[in-house]
């Protein structure tokens, strides 16, 4: 669980890259107020922070802050385990820089 101001940073980070995606012509799917919610993945209906795709292409990523990077690694495995099944999908990790 991230506290108010990791949160704050962490949804700043998921905003910025879902709309640098969105820039480059990505369709995208951020768990955040304003866009459309990725699909849950996985057995326990994981939702990743952006899900983006373009022509044959796939993104899955996850934003963690330092705080969360590294207890989140069942759920980094269900998106890692999805992208490996998935014809042309990448899996990636972005952490957001401490202050």
């Amino acid at each position: 669980m991230r506290r108010d101001r990791n949160q704050s940073e962490h949804d700043s980070c998921v905003r910025a890259n879902a709309e640098t995606l969105i820039n480059q012509g990505w369709d995208v799917r951020a768990d955040l107020p304003g866009f459309d919610q990725p699909d849950p993945i996985g057995k326990d209906n994981r939702i990743p922070d952006i899900y983006a795709t373009l022509d044959d292409q796939a993104m899955i990523i996850e934003v963690e802050t330092p705080s969360t990077v590294n207890s989140h690694h069942e759920q980094h495995s269900t998106f890692r385990r999805s992208a490996a099944q998935r014809k042309s999908t990448e899996f990636e990790v972005i952490v957001t820089e401490p202050t």
